[in-house]
């Protein structure tokens, strides 16, 4: 009753992360799933630089080395299923958590329901929706769970980009989160073809947006969690 089922089977998902933007070189994808597999990985959990992607805002470019086309086939013929994480904010450690620079020139609180910062993200949202949708496993891709946006655990106050993030656990509030923006983004991808199981992944295991909780709830709920803190010197 707990477990991942795809086409009637129930399957151990045991997932890497593989970031295409990060590995520009679509010829090389195939090699990394293959290495990945062969590891005994059953899937791949995947980014989207959304400031890679839209660097001048309505100029939305998903070709060349952006275009994900290759990476969902790659995935395919190494045997891997995938786990799509697009944004609009990634966090992963990149500029800006994966918000373009223009957006400071946003009107309005990013990662709320400002009607600013809603027309800032909705393009981005409908164009890359569109093109993981064709590569669902219902499609015959290898898609099979997608996270619309990452880490909405804590509340940002302020204008402008604020890496919340960073804070230390206990600090995290988030009794101020907007339920209504996470249904917004839900929305838009299930407008853009979206129908694989929605995953949340809480930055601290507060139950936000879990099954049952209510508006923007996920249909499986996930938290970040790091045994060996942020390297490999225990504390």
């Amino acid at each position: 009753d707990y477990s991942i089922w795809v086409r009637g089977e129930r399957i151990l998902l045991l997932s890497g992360e593989f970031h295409p933007f990060r590995l520009p070189s679509p010829g090389l994808w195939l090699d990394v799933f293959q290495k990945v597999r062969a590891l005994g990985f059953s899937a791949v959990s995947f980014y989207v630089d959304w400031a890679l992607l839209e660097g001048e805002r309505g100029s939305i470019r998903a070709d060349g080395v952006f275009a994900l086309e290759e990476f969902f086939q790659a995935a395919t013929e190494a045997g891997l299923y995938l786990t799509a994480r697009p944004g609009p904010y990634i966090n992963a450690e990149v500029s800006g958590g994966g918000f373009p620079g223009w957006l400071k020139r946003v009107q309005g609180r990013l990662k709320t329901t400002d009607q600013g910062y809603l027309d800032a993200i909705t393009p981005y949202m409908q164009a890359i929706g569109r093109i993981i949708a064709k590569a669902q496993i219902t499609n015959g891709g290898p898609v099979i769970l997608f996270q619309p946006e990452n880490e909405y655990t804590a509340c940002v106050q302020d204008e402008g980009y604020t890496q919340v993030n960073n804070y230390s656990m206990p600090d995290i509030n988030s009794s101020c989160l907007q339920k209504e923006y996470m249904a917004y983004v839900e929305e838009q991808y299930r407008k853009a073809g979206i129908v694989v199981p929605f995953i949340v992944n809480d930055a601290d295991p507060m139950g936000n947006f879990a099954p049952g909780t209510g508006v923007g709830a996920v249909d499986i709920y996930s938290f970040d969690d790091y045994p060996l803190q942020w390297s490999t010197a225990r504390m």
